[in-house]
């Protein structure tokens, strides 16, 4: 455990260094201005919190923990955008630590559920969970809220899951999407239904009495403003960039289950596709796909056996080592150099942000890295195969 929170703070550390380097914009370091870099009256953070506070958008409203957070650190004299700051790096430090648990509690053992713990915070829409165009606002408590009612579900601790799941639940109304997940991975089905439809039941009465955003009206406006969302993602101008960010968040993960579902309990590779299935093309429907933060929800059923996939597949070539030693082969080593030259102008040609210029963020290099990975272990495969 002592571990797993060192490494927590490790990286948590090294998400907030990367925000704050001089040499781009974002969230943290945009200063007084507006996303569009046009000179603003105060600091940029400060306005979020202000667009996530007035109830003026219906979707805010109806998600009070962050802002709530965020107000109780202030009214003890921390600025606003320490306190969002503070708030959000301590929501994902703890969903970190989180997964180490919920992967210790599956049996994966110490050293993968450290590597999973290390996936999650090197994930992309965590790493650079401030970088435009993610704007990560409600997530890191989404994440913290729904990781701690799935450790209560595999505990059967019924009395921490009800509330846990309820939070998770007012801090993004997207997590109904893990209830079915949650139901197939639950040791006892029949008690995590009852436990489930409590907290669902929980957040339908919150829901009916709260003040703004949950009116008919509210709700029927904020359905219309996402009815063009889909022709929008998927405009000749935009496109590129939503496959990008959905590539960018997704094929990691999906590589490893697809290599190494048998090392994974079918209710787990089951919960993620099933979450896989319904959150991906809501959000190419109903939300800007360039938040490519969104297309991270079925990652909470991942992240906890992403460290084992991935050990796994540098086993299976003799570790890292033998995975070099393949590409001695001459005929190898020019399928790997092809294979990148392809990727490298893949990326840049096709992957064409439309919220922030590509110098001022790791997106590109980090799909690349993914993809030469996953073309790496592919051909390294050949020789097993042949």
């Amino acid at each position: 455990m002592k571990r797993s929170l060192l490494l927590g703070i490790a990286f948590t550390a090294l998400s907030l260094a990367l925000h704050f380097l001089p040499i781009w914009e974002n969230m943290l370091n945009r200063g007084a201005e507006s996303w569009d870099e046009q000179p603003a009256p105060r600091d940029y953070i400060e306005s979020v919190i202000a667009a996530h506070s007035d109830g003026s958008d219906p979707a805010f409203a109806r998600r009070p923990w962050t802002t709530t957070g965020i107000g109780m650190l202030t009214s003890v004299g921390l600025a606003p955008k320490q306190a969002f700051i503070t708030v959000g790096l301590c929501g994902f430090f703890f969903a970190g630590v989180l997964v180490y648990l919920i992967a210790m509690r599956l049996g994966f053992g110490d050293r993968n559920a450290l590597w999973s713990q290390a996936l999650f915070h090197l994930s992309p829409t965590v790493l650079c969970a401030w970088f435009d165009p993610l704007y990560t606002y409600d997530e890191p408590i989404q994440y913290a809220a729904a990781l701690g009612a799935l450790l209560a579900l595999l505990h059967q601790r019924w009395v921490i899951y009800v509330p846990a799941l309820l939070l998770a639940l007012m801090a993004r109304e997207t997590t109904l999407l893990l209830m079915p997940a949650f139901f197939l991975v639950a040791p006892r089905r029949h008690l995590a239904l009852v436990a489930t439809l409590v907290s669902a039941s929980l957040f339908t009465a919150w829901i009916m009495m709260a003040p703004h955003g949950a009116s008919v009206s509210d709700i029927a406006a904020d359905l219309s403003r996402r009815s063009g969302y889909f022709a929008l993602n998927f405009s000749s101008v935009r496109i590129g960039e939503s496959v990008g960010f959905m590539l960018l968040v997704l094929a990691l993960p999906i590589f490893l289950l697809l290599r190494h579902r048998a090392l994974i309990s079918p209710g787990l590779s089951r919960a993620f596709v099933i979450v896989l299935v319904l959150n991906t093309p809501l959000v190419l429907v109903g939300a800007y796909a360039r938040e490519a933060r969104l297309f991270a929800l079925p990652l909470l059923i991942a992240w906890p056996w992403l460290g084992t996939a991935l050990i796994a597949e540098i086993d299976r070539h003799g570790g890292w080592r033998g995975l070099l030693r393949a590409f001695r082969s001459p005929l190898n080593a020019l399928l790997l150099i092809a294979a990148t030259a392809i990727i490298v102008v893949g990326a840049h040609a096709g992957f064409a942000l439309t919220a922030t210029g590509q110098e001022d963020n790791l997106f590109h290099e980090l799909l690349i890295a993914q993809a030469i990975v996953i073309a790496a272990s592919l051909i390294a495969s050949r020789n097993r195969a042949a």
